[in-house]
């Protein structure tokens, strides 16, 4: 069963395919893995960056903080407060709250934003609020609270968070007499969470990303929810985490000296959105590439496929025995050199057709003649044979050897019978029994000459009856109307590849200039040509053009006809020859 044929539509749409697919699948993969890590190192940049400021102002705070904590321990207007029993005037609070505004408030490090209130605590729960945003029932209550449940806390360096208000951080730090060491107080630090962290920078460029803050002993300081705690539990935190089924990019930073660390959570998806989003572009944009490519290709290939249905429907009728089918001219060079080359192709196959034809018909009609020519060979050469035998008992050696070579003239026939091509040495044989009975009739009027160049021509082969049928000519055209009988000359040579056959007589001539071999009657109807242009046209059809008949004559001048032949040594074989059985006639 024969193989499936692939359709030149379907070559064109994998083509199309493949030239924008795989340049497409190319850059798609480069893209997720070169621009994916520039992306994440741009990632690592800005969070990186952002940790950094964020760390720098918060140590800056904080260190202002434990600046303003320095110097209410060093104020006389602060100690006389605290180191007395007595509740403090109005204006010892103005004085304490100018003196630290002064210090640090009108400066640029310290922003009012942040700190919502600095107090003073004394432990008879008396408390003197620094800023005016204290002197509010609710915050006296909640510091209260913060004074009770961090009493054992003193640091600089820490921040608490209590549960009721996660809202704020406190910096708690015991107030203590210079001269004994003894704590008489606190000072209590409130900030805001939400000023503190500001992640206004961070959030314009990954909305989702999450900052929180935790201290160095595991305390939590702010946290989104319970899954970022859960988290920030976690020791020894890789910078990719999943938290909530979902994958952030986690970086850290001390804020040094301070015992508090800041993390930062970038969701992975924010990181590669903008990636991703030109990704879709990209496949979109490709896929209207491909869709456009895919109809220009089908376009093209329709167009070209109507002179190529056109072309495949003239072969198959050119296939099916109609050889005067033609194709017509198309719009495109590529195939109308197609089409040209399909109709020379065609011309040659007819002109071919019909000269095969011709031929053949020419072999038929030789055939034909042939066979009419040998009514009875066997009976007649039998007949022959019977003669012959009486002229031996008669004595008529001359009768015996005329009916000899006739006899074996006839023996030739039957035995080359069915041969195209035969010998020259079986060729002159014919000749030979020719120009003999021949010479019987003409007597010492006729003479002949059969000249050989090399001998080795003779096993060359020749068309059958090439070389009998010119003598033929010669004698009974040439030599039979001249008074005096003549000559008739033979001479076979060799040059390059081809054989030369000339049979030349001094008989009465004729004007060949005036001879059309195409014709098979001489048009004046002096001259019977019929045995040439058959020769002639045979050899054609045998070798080609370049091979055939040379004919020269002139009235009173004799003929010479040249016949050229392709030197064909024939095959080795054995000889079958005709006077395999000559008989002695008594000579």
């Amino acid at each position: 069963m024969p193989r499936k044929k692939i359709s030149l539509t379907a070559i064109g749409i994998i083509l199309c395919c493949a030239l924008v697919l795989v340049p497409m699948l190319s850059s798609i993969l480069y893209f997720n893995t070169s621009v994916a890590n520039k992306l994440e190192d741009h990632t690592r940049e800005t969070a990186s960056f952002y940790i950094d400021q964020l760390t720098n102002r918060l140590s800056a705070v904080l260190e202002t903080l434990q600046g303003s904590v320095y110097y209410l321990m060093s104020d006389q207007n602060t100690k006389d407060i605290m180191y007395r029993a007595e509740e403090p005037t109005q204006s010892q609070r103005l004085l304490v709250e100018e003196g630290l505004s002064r210090a640090f408030f009108l400066g640029d490090r310290l922003d009012q934003n942040i700190v919502t209130g600095i107090y003073l605590v004394k432990d008879e729960q008396q408390y003197l609020s620094v800023l005016r945003s204290g002197i509010y029932l609710g915050t006296a209550t909640r510091i209260n609270q913060i004074f009770h449940t961090f009493h054992g806390c003193n640091s600089a360096r820490d921040l608490y968070v209590h549960p009721d208000y996660p809202d704020y951080c406190y910096l708690i730090v015991d107030y203590f007499k210079l001269d004994n060491m003894s704590p008489v107080g606190k000072i209590i630090i409130e900030l805001k969470l939400s000023a503190l962290i500001d992640t206004a920078s961070l959030t314009a460029i990954y909305p989702q990303a999450v900052v929180t803050l935790r201290a160095a002993d595991g305390r939590i300081l702010c946290a989104p929810n319970a899954a970022f705690e859960q988290a920030l539990h976690t020791p020894q935190m890789d910078h990719i985490v999943d938290i909530d089924e979902k994958s952030y990019y986690h970086d850290c930073r001390q804020i040094s000296p301070n015992r508090i660390f800041i993390d930062v959570f970038i969701p992975h998806s924010e990181i590669f959105e903008a990636s991703n989003n030109a990704v879709k572009i990209y496949i979109l944009f490709t896929v209207l590439v491909l869709l456009i490519t895919l109809v220009a290709g089908l376009s093209i290939v329709y167009f070209l496929y109507q002179p190529l249905r056109q072309m495949l429907y003239k072969i198959d009728r050119f296939s099916m025995g109609e050889l005067s089918v033609r194709m017509d001219p198309t719009p495109y060079q590529e195939t109308e050199r197609m089409s040209a080359t399909f109709n020379e192709m065609a011309d040659r196959l007819e002109d071919l057709f019909d000269e095969v034809y011709e031929q053949g018909v020419l072999l038929r009609d030789a055939e034909f003649k042939l066979l009419e020519s040998q009514i009875r060979p066997h009976f007649i050469f039998n007949v022959l044979e019977q003669i012959n035998m009486r002229c031996l008992e008669a004595g008529q050696n001359n009768i015996c050897h005329m009916v000899s070579n006739l006899a074996q003239l006839i023996r030739a026939n039957i035995t080359y019978k069915h041969a195209q091509t035969i010998p020259f040495r079986e060729e002159l044989r014919y000749v030979r029994y020719y120009l003999e009975l021949q010479k019987e009739r003409f007597g010492e009027d006729l003479s002949y000459s059969i000249d050989i160049e090399d001998f080795s021509i003779l096993d060359y082969v020749l068309p059958k009856l090439t070389i009998q049928p010119l003598v033929e000519n010669s004698i009974i055209h040439g030599l039979e109307p001249k008074r005096g009988g003549g000559t008739v000359q033979i001479g076979i040579w060799e040059d390059e590849d081809a054989v030369y056959i000339r049979v030349s007589d001094d008989g009465i001539g004729f004007d060949a200039a005036g001879m059309d071999m195409d014709t098979e009657n001489d048009p004046a109807g002096r001259h019977n040509h019929i045995a040439l242009t058959n020769i002639s046209r045979r050899i054609q059809l045998l070798y080609g053009e370049p091979y055939g008949l040379q004919i020269k004559s002139a009235l009173g001048q004799g003929t010479e006809i040249t016949v050229i032949l392709p030197a064909s040594p024939s095959e080795p074989q054995e000889r079958m020859t005709p006077d395999a059985q000559d008989h002695d006639c008594g000579q």
